[in-house]
Protein backbone atom coordinates (compact mmCIF):
# COMPACT_ATOMS: atom_id res chain seq x y z
CA UNK A 1 0.00 0.00 0.00
CA UNK A 2 1.08 3.35 -0.97
CA UNK A 3 -0.39 5.05 2.00
CA UNK A 4 -2.95 4.96 4.81
CA UNK A 5 -5.55 6.39 2.62
CA UNK A 6 -5.25 3.67 0.55
CA UNK A 7 -5.20 0.89 3.12
CA UNK A 8 -8.19 2.74 4.41
CA UNK A 9 -10.09 2.48 0.74
CA UNK A 10 -8.91 -0.94 0.79
CA UNK A 11 -10.86 -1.99 3.75
CA UNK A 12 -14.00 0.27 3.02
CA UNK A 13 -14.35 -1.30 -0.59
CA UNK A 14 -14.16 -4.78 0.78
CA UNK A 15 -16.37 -4.16 3.63
CA UNK A 16 -18.62 -2.72 0.64
CA UNK A 17 -18.08 -5.30 -1.73
CA UNK A 18 -18.87 -7.87 1.01
CA UNK A 19 -22.10 -6.40 1.90
CA UNK A 20 -23.38 -6.22 -1.77
CA UNK A 21 -22.93 -9.94 -2.43
CA UNK A 22 -24.83 -10.90 1.42
CA UNK A 23 -27.25 -8.97 -0.03
CA UNK A 24 -27.23 -10.19 -3.54
CA UNK A 25 -27.42 -13.25 -2.01
CA UNK A 26 -30.37 -12.88 0.21
CA UNK A 27 -32.55 -11.37 -2.45
CA UNK A 28 -32.09 -14.30 -4.89
CA UNK A 29 -32.45 -16.60 -1.92
CA UNK A 30 -36.11 -15.13 -1.91
CA UNK A 31 -36.69 -16.04 -5.58
CA UNK A 32 -35.52 -19.41 -5.21
CA UNK A 33 -32.72 -18.83 -7.12
CA UNK A 34 -28.56 -18.80 -6.39
CA UNK A 35 -26.74 -15.93 -7.08
CA UNK A 36 -25.08 -17.29 -10.26
CA UNK A 37 -28.48 -18.39 -11.76
CA UNK A 38 -29.85 -15.10 -10.92
CA UNK A 39 -26.87 -13.73 -13.28
CA UNK A 40 -27.63 -16.29 -15.91
CA UNK A 41 -31.01 -15.46 -15.83
CA UNK A 42 -30.01 -11.32 -16.13
CA UNK A 43 -27.63 -12.13 -18.97
CA UNK A 44 -30.39 -13.78 -20.83
CA UNK A 45 -33.22 -11.50 -19.44
CA UNK A 46 -30.99 -8.68 -21.24
CA UNK A 47 -29.48 -10.39 -24.31
CA UNK A 48 -32.41 -12.52 -24.80
CA UNK A 49 -30.69 -15.52 -26.86
CA UNK A 50 -27.21 -16.43 -26.10
CA UNK A 51 -25.11 -19.66 -26.88
CA UNK A 52 -23.43 -21.19 -23.72
CA UNK A 53 -19.98 -19.79 -25.14
CA UNK A 54 -21.33 -16.45 -25.11
CA UNK A 55 -23.31 -16.70 -21.84
CA UNK A 56 -20.18 -18.32 -20.46
CA UNK A 57 -18.07 -15.10 -21.57
CA UNK A 58 -20.57 -12.72 -20.51
CA UNK A 59 -20.88 -14.19 -16.61
CA UNK A 60 -17.19 -15.06 -16.45
CA UNK A 61 -18.07 -18.53 -15.46
CA UNK A 62 -16.26 -21.60 -17.05
CA UNK A 63 -17.91 -23.76 -18.96
CA UNK A 64 -18.27 -26.77 -16.70
CA UNK A 65 -19.90 -24.48 -13.64
CA UNK A 66 -22.14 -22.82 -16.21
CA UNK A 67 -23.37 -26.48 -17.41
CA UNK A 68 -24.12 -27.43 -13.94
CA UNK A 69 -26.24 -23.96 -13.49
CA UNK A 70 -28.13 -24.14 -16.97
CA UNK A 71 -29.09 -27.84 -16.37
CA UNK A 72 -30.93 -26.54 -12.79
CA UNK A 73 -32.83 -23.35 -14.78
CA UNK A 74 -33.79 -25.60 -17.26
CA UNK A 75 -35.18 -28.59 -14.57
CA UNK A 76 -37.12 -25.66 -13.16
CA UNK A 77 -38.42 -24.40 -16.61
CA UNK A 78 -36.84 -21.05 -16.93
CA UNK A 79 -34.41 -21.58 -19.56
CA UNK A 80 -34.48 -23.67 -22.86
CA UNK A 81 -31.79 -25.18 -24.48
CA UNK A 82 -31.26 -26.34 -27.87
CA UNK A 83 -28.96 -26.28 -31.00
CA UNK A 84 -28.14 -22.95 -33.06
CA UNK A 85 -29.60 -23.44 -36.28
CA UNK A 86 -26.54 -21.53 -37.71
CA UNK A 87 -24.48 -24.21 -36.19
CA UNK A 88 -25.37 -27.38 -34.75
CA UNK A 89 -21.96 -27.32 -32.74
CA UNK A 90 -23.20 -24.57 -30.85
CA UNK A 91 -25.64 -25.07 -27.93
CA UNK A 92 -27.89 -21.95 -27.57
CA UNK A 93 -30.10 -21.12 -24.23
CA UNK A 94 -32.94 -18.82 -23.69
CA UNK A 95 -35.35 -17.68 -21.13
CA UNK A 96 -38.79 -19.29 -20.55
CA UNK A 97 -41.82 -17.11 -19.72
CA UNK A 98 -41.40 -18.24 -16.24
CA UNK A 99 -37.97 -17.45 -16.61
CA UNK A 100 -38.84 -13.98 -17.65
CA UNK A 101 -41.23 -13.38 -15.11
CA UNK A 102 -38.66 -14.36 -12.84
CA UNK A 103 -36.30 -12.03 -14.16
CA UNK A 104 -38.69 -8.64 -14.28
CA UNK A 105 -39.53 -9.87 -10.48
CA UNK A 106 -35.57 -10.26 -9.50
CA UNK A 107 -35.56 -6.59 -11.62
CA UNK A 108 -38.02 -5.02 -9.72
CA UNK A 109 -36.52 -5.99 -6.42
CA UNK A 110 -33.61 -4.66 -6.68
CA UNK A 111 -34.91 -1.79 -8.64
CA UNK A 112 -36.85 -0.93 -5.25
CA UNK A 113 -33.61 -2.11 -3.09
CA UNK A 114 -31.90 0.43 -5.11
CA UNK A 115 -34.34 3.06 -4.80
CA UNK A 116 -34.57 2.96 -0.90
CA UNK A 117 -30.74 3.00 -0.68
CA UNK A 118 -30.30 5.90 -3.17
CA UNK A 119 -33.05 8.67 -1.67
CA UNK A 120 -30.83 8.29 1.60
CA UNK A 121 -27.74 9.26 -0.36
CA UNK A 122 -27.60 13.49 -1.12
CA UNK A 123 -27.99 14.07 -4.62
CA UNK A 124 -24.66 16.31 -4.72
CA UNK A 125 -22.68 13.14 -3.07
CA UNK A 126 -24.29 11.31 -5.92
CA UNK A 127 -22.26 13.11 -8.86
CA UNK A 128 -19.08 12.67 -6.94
CA UNK A 129 -19.95 8.46 -6.26
CA UNK A 130 -20.21 8.31 -10.11
CA UNK A 131 -17.38 9.89 -10.58
CA UNK A 132 -15.64 7.49 -7.97
CA UNK A 133 -16.85 4.55 -9.43
CA UNK A 134 -16.07 5.12 -12.79
CA UNK A 135 -12.05 5.74 -11.60
CA UNK A 136 -13.30 1.86 -9.77
CA UNK A 137 -14.33 0.10 -12.54
CA UNK A 138 -10.83 1.53 -15.12
CA UNK A 139 -8.81 0.91 -12.91
CA UNK A 140 -10.51 -2.77 -12.32
CA UNK A 141 -10.61 -3.17 -16.12
CA UNK A 142 -6.91 -2.10 -16.01
CA UNK A 143 -6.22 -5.62 -13.88
CA UNK A 144 -5.86 -9.00 -15.20
CA UNK A 145 -7.49 -11.21 -11.80
CA UNK A 146 -4.87 -14.36 -12.76
CA UNK A 147 -3.50 -16.29 -9.96
CA UNK A 148 0.24 -17.20 -10.50
CA UNK A 149 0.76 -19.68 -7.87
CA UNK A 150 4.60 -19.55 -7.53
CA UNK A 151 5.00 -15.68 -7.26
CA UNK A 152 1.70 -16.39 -4.91
CA UNK A 153 0.24 -12.76 -6.81
CA UNK A 154 -3.21 -12.42 -7.75
CA UNK A 155 -3.31 -9.64 -9.38
CA UNK A 156 -1.63 -8.16 -12.23
CA UNK A 157 -1.67 -4.73 -14.16
CA UNK A 158 -2.55 -5.83 -17.70
CA UNK A 159 -1.04 -2.36 -19.20
CA UNK A 160 2.22 -2.75 -17.35
CA UNK A 161 3.80 -6.28 -18.00
CA UNK A 162 7.40 -6.41 -17.73
CA UNK A 163 9.80 -7.22 -20.71
CA UNK A 164 10.95 -9.71 -19.41
CA UNK A 165 7.53 -12.16 -18.51
CA UNK A 166 7.56 -11.60 -14.80
CA UNK A 167 4.55 -10.89 -12.67
CA UNK A 168 4.42 -7.38 -10.99
CA UNK A 169 2.53 -7.27 -8.38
Amino acid sequence: MKSKTDAKLVVVMSKHFRKLLQIDRKETACHGVTLSQHYVIDALNRKNELTMNELSQEIGLAMSTLTRIVDGLVRNGYINRFPSECDRRKVCVILTDDGKELANNLAQCSQAFWAQVLASIPDEKKRDMVESFKLLNEALDSTDNACDKESNCYVTAKKRQPKSGGMIC
